[in-house]
């Protein structure tokens, strides 16, 4: 199975305190989409890396080698911001079947990754929010299938949002979408795309997801991830 991972854009909100890529802004020891890619299920045998923007060439030279943890890595460019769906699309080239998609600036658990690519069905990770208008906010039915997806709703509809991970395959690519009002391609439009042509998508609660999208989120990822570093060496220390 390929990664598809969204290191693209300009990371306006964090540009306000931090220059250079967000991506690459440490926490606990590490870069933020170090901790992403650390996360990863074993059935992940590529990196596809959408990168672009002002930061491309400090992506690109953080992963010059070539590989990270063992995959190899494949760069492909998205030449204009037009928005995630948009973004995941420029891998279709290179896309061989099901594929894991998610953007570079979240730190993911990794049992819900694990639960996440060993599903039949296309699914997503989810979390509940107090902020659900901030995101692509997903309805589900009883069995925990997709039922409605609407991205930065302005009335409240669920506070169950799409934390940034998915798997499919691609149909994702063959599924057109007019772009949205505010000019890009959303992702939750694809989704019900595919559901209105008959594909079934699964929605799995996350075991954990911290989104790094200011420096607020920065910092509290720092708190919890560095202390968590903190405990464990004390555990192997015998303290």
């Amino acid at each position: 199975m390929q990664a598809v991972v969204l290191l693209a854009g300009k990371g306006t909100r964090m540009a306000m305190d931090y220059e250079g890529p967000k991506h690459l802004l440490p926490v606990a020891g590490k870069p933020v989409v170090e901790h992403a890619l650390d996360q990863l299920p074993c059935e992940v045998s590529e990196l596809v890396l959408i990168v672009g923007g002002p930061h491309e060439e400090a992506i690109r030279q953080h992963f010059s080698d070539g590989a990270y943890g063992g995959r190899r890595i494949v760069f492909l460019v998205q030449k204009e911001p037009l928005g995630i769906a948009h973004a995941f699309r420029v891998a279709t080239p290179v896309i061989t079947g099901r594929w894991l998609g998610m953007v570079g600036d979240d730190i993911f658990g990794p049992r819900s990754l694990q639960k996440l690519v060993q599903q039949r069905d296309p699914a997503l990770i989810a979390s509940r929010v107090v902020d659900p208008q901030n995101f692509g906010v997903l309805v589900t039915d009883d069995s925990g299938y997709l039922l409605h997806a609407i991205e930065k709703p302005k009335t409240f509809i669920s506070n169950l949002v799409w934390n940034g991970a998915m798997v499919m395959d691609r149909d994702f690519f063959d599924a057109k979408t007019a772009p949205s009002a505010r000019g890009e391609y959303e992702t939750p439009d694809v989704w019900m795309k595919l559901i209105a042509e008959g594909r079934k998508i699964k929605v799995i609660e996350a075991d954990f997801w911290l989104p790094i999208n200011d420096k607020q989120q920065l910092e509290e990822a720092e708190k919890l991830l560095g202390g968590r570093k903190l405990n464990n060496a004390r555990k192997q220390h015998g303290q």
